[in-house]
C-alpha cells in the first residue's frame, strides 16, 4: 500500500510541479511592467481587397533605437492552434522612435511579407524572447512569452486555447471592419487609467499611434484643427477641422465670438464629408487654394479678425445662435481663444477655455504662419496645444516631432518641493516664457512632452522632452536653453522669486574629486552640435533578384534633416572595367523632401523616385556611384574617373572576385571595395549607410533590407565578406622580443600563399616589417608562427630580431593578401584580409591605424607574456572580436565563459539623468570601459571590454541603473571579478564617464522583466512552491497511513461482525 502511495506521490509531483515552475517564469502579459520593452504596437490584419498593407508594429517603450536580438514573432493559427509563421528577429534594430515595422510592401517595413500573409483571425500574433526552437507547426506556447495579441474579425469568432495560453482572462480583440469606412488596425494605446489597451483605429504603420480614446471620439465627432486668420480681405484665411476619415458632418456649427465684448459675430452651419485624412477646410470661396466648405455668400471679410477673438463649434444649428447674443452654456464641442497683444474677456475663456490662457500670436507678419493644433483628436479647448507654423490647408499639421528631440532638465531650489510637485503647468510656462524671450523662435507650450517633477537633496528637478520641426531649430532652441542655465538666475513664480540652477545634488563637491576626474559637474543638456549638414551617399541597390533589375536606386540624404537645394551637385555612376562615366545626373534644379531624402531610381521602386531610370540601368560592379560639387566643371559620360569636386563616393560589386582598383584608388584611396551580399536577404538588399555620416568612407555602409526615401535599417552584421583567413591569436609581452607568437586560424588546408604578415607600430601609419607567408592550415584548422626564435606550430624557426612593439601610440599586425609591401609604406586597406590593432596606453585611440579595426588596449607592465584572442561571445558587439587571455599557441583560445558569469547590479547617482538616456550607447560604451579598466586595476587578471555582456542601463530618478553580467575564463578569475563588484559598490570616492561625475548608490534593485537577466529567481520561486507542494502532500500521506494503521489495530467490535457473517451467509443461500 505505501509503495502505491509513494509512486502516485511521485507521479503527481512530476506532472505539477513543471506547471507551477512555468507559471512562475512565465507571467500573464497583463501583469507584466512595460517600461524599456518591447511590445505589439499596432496590427493590421484584414485590409480591404487582396490584403496588401496588412502589417505587424512592435514598439520599444525606451522610445528609442534598440536591438532585437533574440526576440521572435509567431503567427498561431486558430485552427489547430499552430504556428503558421515564425520570424527570426535576430541583428535587426527598431527605428530611432523605438519601432519595428512588419508587412506588406505598400507599408515600406523593415521585413516585408507577402500579401495576404496575416490570417484575419480568431488568430494570435504572439512576441518570445529566449532561445527556444520557436518553428512553424509548433503549438501554442507561453514559455518565453513577452507579449501577445489574440485577434478575431467576426463577434462570432472563438479561440479559446490561444485566449488560455497567450491571454488568460482576455477575450480575443475584434478588429471591427465597420468602425472606418476604408480600413482601420488595432492599436496599443495608453488607456484612462494609464495602463496599456487595445483599440480599433485608423491605421499609422511606422508612425506613433493616433490613440485618440474611444471616449473622447464619442464626445467630440470634431476638432479645430488649424486657424489662418488674416488682416484684409484679399488675404487667404481658413479654418481647418479634424474628425473620423472619410465621414459626413451634419448638426455642427461653426462660431465666432469677439474676444472683447463676447459677442456673437458670426454663424454658419457645417456640413460636408471629411477627407481621407478626417479634415474638413472652410475658407473664401474665391481663392486658389480650393476649399472644401466656403464662407456664406454675405460674409464680411476678413472673417476671422485678429485677436482676440474666439472660435467654437456647437453642436445643433446656426438658428440657434443671434449675432450680438452670449454663448449657449451647452452643446460646446471645442473651442480656441487667441489674441495679439490685448488680454481676451476673461468670462470668455472660462466659458470657452477655462482654466487656460489665450493662444498668444505673436506672428511678425499676418498671414504668413497659422495656429496648429499639436495634440490633435485628445485634447480639446487647450490653447497650449497649438503652436505657431506655416499654413498646410487640407494636410496634417506641421508640428514638432520627437525626430529632433532631447531631453531638458534642471533645479527650483524651493524649501516646500512636495507643493510645488503640482505646479508642473506653471514651471512648463515660465520654461516656455523664458526660450521665447531669449531666441524669439516661436516656441510654445506644444513643444514639450512629458514634464515630470521629482523632489532632491536642494529642491525640485523639473525634466521634460523637449521637441522641435527641424534641427536647425532645435539647435537654437538649446542655445537659448543653455544661456537661461549659464547662471543662477531668479524667476517669478506667484510673486516669489525662485532660483533655477543645473543640479540639485548637494553632495557632489570638487575638492572630493579624486585625481584625474574633471572638476566641472556635468550640464543639464548636451550643447548642439557645431558639424555643419551634409549631402551624402546613403544608400545603393544596383542588382535585384531575377532578371528584371526594375528596383535600382541610389538615395541620397541631406544631414540637416530638411528640404535642402540640389543646385551645382552631380550624381555620377561610373563603369569599373575602364573607370569611365557611363551615366551622369545633373542635379540642379532639384530638391530632397522634407526629410532630407532624395531619390534616383527604377519606375517601378516605391515610393517614386524623383528621377526614374529604365530597368538595368545602375550596373552590378565592380563599379561605383560618386556624388560631385561644382558650378563650373561639366561632368560628362564617358569621362576619366576624377576627385575634383568629389563630395562622397561608394565602390561596390556583387561578385566577389570582380575588382575595380582604379575606382578605388580614385575615389575611396586605401579602402577596400564594398560586396553587395545577395545572400543576406530572401527578397532584396542593398548597402546602407549606418555606421558613420563620415563621406567617402566604405566602412559606413553594410548589407541592409532595402528602404528607399526611409530610415535605414541597421545592424551590428558587416557589409564585408569574411575572409578566409583571419588572425586568431596574438601574444605579446614587455620584452627585447615583443612578438611571442602569432595565431592564423581557417579552413584546413587553406594556402598561405600570396599572403603577407605585416606590422605597423607606433604614432605614425607606416610599414615597420612585413614577413611573407608559406605553408597551409592544418587539420586543426590553426598555424601559429613563433616569432621569438622558437618553432612554430609547422616546425618552422621563425626569428624575427629586428621587429619590436611600439613605446607610444597603437601598434598594428595584418594580413594582406599581396606579395610585396615595402617598409615605409603607408597603412591601406586595399587588399587587407584582417586586421589587428592594439595599445599599451588606455586612453591612446586607434589614430591613423583606426580604418583597420577597433583598438584593444593590453597591459604592458611585466614581462608576462598575454594573449589577444578572438573569441565569439553571443551578445558582444560584432566590432569587439578579440579578447586578453593566457597565450594558447596551437590550442583552442582562452576565452570568457557564460558558465563562469558573474552578475552585474550597479546603481550610480547623477545629478542629470536623462543625458545618459538621450546618448544611450555612447554612455554605455563609456561606462563598460571605466568598469573594465577598474576591474583590471584591482584584480590584474586579464579583463577587456569583450568580457562584458548583456550590458544595459536605464534611469531611474536621479539613479543610473546598471545591469548585465562579467563572463570569466576560469573559477579563479570569476572569484576576482566578485571580489571587485563588492569592493566597487562599497566605495565612496566618485569617478567620470564621459566626463559626468557617478557616485556608487546602494539603492540597486535588479532590474524587472529585462530579456537578458536569467530565471533563477522564478526557478527559487517555484522550487519552494513544489516543496511545499510535496510537504502538504507527505503530511496527508502521512495522516492517512496512520488512520489506515490505526484502524487494523483496533478492529470492529464483535457485534458488527457477527451482523455482517449473517448477512455473508444469507446472501450465499
Amino acid at each position: 500500500m505505501g509503495d502505491n502511495w509513494l509512486v502516485g506521490l511521485m507521479v503527481l509531483v512530476y506532472v505539477w510541479f513543471p506547471k507551477v515552475a512555468a507559471q512562475n517564469l512565465i507571467k500573464n502579459p497583463r501583469d507584466q511592467k512595460t517600461e524599456h520593452s518591447l511590445l505589439i504596437n499596432e496590427v493590421n490584419a484584414d485590409s480591404p481587397g487582396e490584403d496588401t498593407s496588412e502589417f505587424v508594429e512592435l514598439y520599444h517603450t525606451s522610445g528609442q533605437t534598440a536591438r532585437l536580438d533574440g526576440y521572435y514573432l509567431v503567427f498561431y493559427n486558430g485552427n489547430g492552434n499552430q504556428a503558421y509563421k515564425v520570424l527570426n528577429l535576430q541583428g535587426k534594430v527598431t527605428n530611432s522612435q523605438g519601432l519595428f515595422l512588419i508587412g506588406s510592401s505598400s507599408v515600406n517595413p523593415a521585413i516585408v511579407i507577402p500579401k495576404n500573409t496575416i490570417q484575419n483571425g480568431p488568430d494570435a500574433i504572439a512576441l518570445y524572447y529566449g532561445k527556444e526552437n520557436y518553428k512553424e507547426g509548433m503549438g501554442v506556447t507561453n514559455y518565453g512569452l513577452v507579449d501577445a495579441l489574440v485577434h478575431k474579425t467576426k463577434k462570432t469568432d472563438r479561440a479559446d486555447t490561444l485566449v488560455r495560453v497567450l491571454t488568460p482572462g482576455r477575450d480575443a480583440f475584434l478588429e471591427d471592419s465597420t468602425f472606418r469606412t476604408m480600413d482601420e488596425s488595432i492599436e496599443r494605446c495608453r488607456g484612462a487609467d494609464s495602463q496599456w489597451i487595445f483599440q480599433v483605429a485608423v491605421p499609422t504603420p511606422g508612425t506613433d499611434n493616433h490613440c485618440i480614446l474611444t471616449s473622447q471620439l464619442n464626445a467630440s465627432a470634431v476638432l479645430i484643427s488649424e486657424v489662418l486668420p488674416a488682416s484684409s480681405s484679399e488675404e487667404f484665411e481658413f479654418i481647418e477641422l479634424q474628425g473620423p476619415r472619410s465621414t459626413m458632418l451634419r448638426d455642427i456649427v461653426l462660431v465666432l465670438i469677439d474676444g472683447r465684448t463676447k459677442d456673437i459675430y458670426f454663424t454658419m452651419d457645417v456640413y460636408g464629408k471629411t477627407s481621407l485624412d478626417g479634415l474638413l477646410l472652410i475658407g473664401p470661396a474665391q481663392s486658389k487654394t480650393p476649399v472644401d466648405l466656403p464662407f456664406p455668400e454675405n460674409t464680411t471679410r476678413p472673417a476671422l479678425r485678429g485677436g482676440p477673438n474666439a472660435i467654437a463649434l456647437y453642436r445643433g444649428n446656426s438658428s440657434s445662435f443671434v449675432p450680438g447674443k452670449a454663448l449657449p452654456m451647452t452643446g460646446l464641442l471645442d473651442a480656441f481663444v487667441y489674441t495679439s497683444n490685448e488680454e481676451p474677456d476673461p468670462e470668455l475663456l472660462e466659458t470657452l477655455t477655462p482654466g487656460r490662457p489665450a493662444y498668444e500670436e505673436k506672428r511678425y507678419q499676418l498671414g504668413n504662419v497659422s495656429m496648429s493644433q499639436c495634440n490633435c483628436c485628445s485634447v480639446t479647448r487647450d490653447s497650449l496645444s497649438y503652436v505657431l507654423s506655416r499654413p498646410t490647408p487640407g494636410k496634417f499639421n506641421e508640428c514638432p516631432s520627437k525626430r529632433f528631440s532631447q531631453t531638458l532638465s534642471f533645479c527650483l531650489r524651493v524649501t516646500d518641493c512636495q507643493e510645488w510637485l503640482l505646479k508642473l503647468e506653471e514651471i512648463l510656462m515660465t520654461l516656455v516664457q523664458a526660450l521665447h524671450g531669449s531666441c524669439s523662435c516661436e516656441v510654445s507650450a506644444a513643444y514639450f512632452k512629458e514634464p515630470k517633477a521629482a523632489c532632491q537633496d536642494l529642491g525640485l528637478v523639473f525634466t521634460t522632452l523637449l521637441t522641435a520641426k527641424s534641427e536647425d531649430q532645435l539647435s537654437s532652441l538649446l542655445l537659448a536653453f543653455k544661456t537661461f542655465l549659464e547662471t543662477p538666475r531668479l524667476v517669478s513664480f506667484d510673486r516669489r522669486n525662485i532660483t533655477v540652477e543645473r543640479s540639485c545634488f548637494k553632495d557632489i563637491n570638487v575638492p572630493e574629486l579624486p585625481p584625474g576626474v574633471p572638476s566641472e559637474i556635468p550640464e543639464g543638456t548636451q550643447e548642439p552640435s557645431v558639424h555643419g549638414a551634409k549631402l551624402l551617399i546613403n544608400e545603393v541597390n544596383p542588382d535585384n533578384p531575377g532578371g528584371a533589375e526594375d528596383t535600382e536606386y541610389i538615395e541620397l540624404f541631406y544631414t540637416g534633416q530638411t528640404r535642402f537645394d540640389l543646385q551645382g551637385y552631380w550624381l555620377v555612376l561610373y563603369n569599373g572595367k575602364n573607370s569611365r562615366a557611363y551615366r551622369v545626373f545633373d542635379l540642379s534644379g532639384y530638391h530632397t523632401d522634407e526629410l532630407g531624402y532624395f531619390l534616383v531610381g527604377s519606375s517601378a521602386v516605391h515610393p517614386a523616385p524623383m528621377i526614374r531610370l529604365p530597368p538595368n540601368t545602375i550596373q552590378n560592379g565592380a563599379d561605383a556611384v560618386a556624388l560631385y560639387y561644382s558650378n563650373a566643371t561639366l561632368y560628362m559620360v564617358n569621362m576619366a574617373v576624377t576627385a575634383e569636386g568629389l563630395v562622397d563616393a561608394v565602390v561596390y560589386t556583387s561578385r566577389m572576385p570582380e575588382k575595380a582598383h582604379q575606382l578605388v584608388k580614385v575615389l575611396v584611396p586605401g579602402q577596400r571595395i564594398l560586396y553587395e551580399n545577395d545572400s543576406h536577404s530572401t527578397e532584396d538588399e542593398s548597402l546602407s549607410r549606418c555606421h558613420s555620416l563620415t563621406a567617402k568612407l566604405q566602412s559606413s555602409f553594410q548589407v541592409t533590407t532595402v528602404t528607399p526615401l526611409g530610415e535605414n535599417v541597421c545592424s551590428s552584421s558587416s557589409a564585408l565578406v569574411p575572409s578566409a583567413v583571419r588572425i586568431s591569436e596574438l601574444c605579446l609581452a614587455k620584452s627585447t622580443t615583443p612578438y611571442r607568437f602569432i595565431e592564423l586560424e581557417g579552413k584546413p588546408g587553406t594556402s598561405l600563399g600570396g599572403l603577407r604578415l605585416v606590422f605597423f607600430s607606433g604614432k605614425e601609419d607606416k610599414v615597420h616589417a612585413s614577413v611573407p607567408l608559406r605553408g597551409t592550415i592544418g587539420a586543426t584548422g590553426l598555424f601559429v608562427f613563433a616569432l621569438d626564435g622558437g618553432h612554430g606550430h609547422d616546425g618552422t624557426n621563425m626569428t624575427f630580431k629586428d621587429i619590436s612593439a611600439a613605446s607610444e601610440g597603437s601598434s598594428a599586425v595584418a594580413v594582406y593578401s599581396t606579395s610585396l609591401i615595402p617598409d615605409g609604406t603607408k597603412a591601406t586597406s586595399e587588399n587587407l584580409v584582417d586586421a589587428l590593432v592594439y595599445t599599451c596606453e588606455p586612453s591612446t585611440a586607434g589614430g591613423h591605424l583606426d580604418f583597420l579595426g577597433p583598438s584593444y588596449t593590453v597591459s604592458c607592465k611585466d614581462d608576462r607574456p598575454v594573449s589577444l584572442s578572438r573569441c565569439t561571445c553571443s551578445n558582444a558587439s560584432t566590432e569587439l572580436q578579440f579578447a586578453i587571455s593566457d597565450p594558447t599557441p596551437g590550442l583552442q583560445n582562452s576565452c570568457p565563459q557564460d558558465a563562469f558569469a558573474v552578475d552585474l547590479h550597479l546603481c550610480f547617482l547623477t545629478p542629470n539623468c536623462s543625458m545618459w538616456t538621450l546618448h544611450h550607447r555612447r554612455m554605455l560604451e563609456s561606462l563598460g570601459r571605466v568598469l573594465v579598466s577598474s576591474l583590471e586595476e584591482e584584480c590584474s587578471c586579464g579583463v577587456s571590454e569583450l568580457y562584458l555582456q548583456e550590458l544595459n542601463l536605464k534611469c531611474v530618478g536621479s539613479l543610473v541603473k546598471v545591469w548585465g553580467q562579467v563572463w570569466a575564463r576560469e573559477p579563479e578569475q570569476q572569484q576576482s571579478i566578485k571580489t571587485w563588484r563588492q569592493d566597487f559598490m562599497a566605495s565612496p570616492h566618485p569617478f567620470s564617464v564621459d566626463g559626468r561625475v557617478l557616485k556608487t548608490s546602494p539603492e540597486c534593485v535588479a532590474p524587472k522583466n529585462v530579456p537578458s537577466v536569467s530565471h533563477s529567481g522564478a526557478s527559487i520561486q517555484g522550487w519552494k512552491i513544489a516543496l511545499f507542494v510535496v510537504g502538504c502532500l507527505l503530511l496527508v500521506f502521512l495522516l492517512v497511513s496512520l488512520a489506515f494503521y490505526f484502524i487494523k489495530r483496533h478492529p470492529q467490535n464483535y457485534t458488527n461482525i457477527e451482523m455482517n457473517d449473517r448477512w455473508e451467509i444469507a446472501a450465499d443461500s
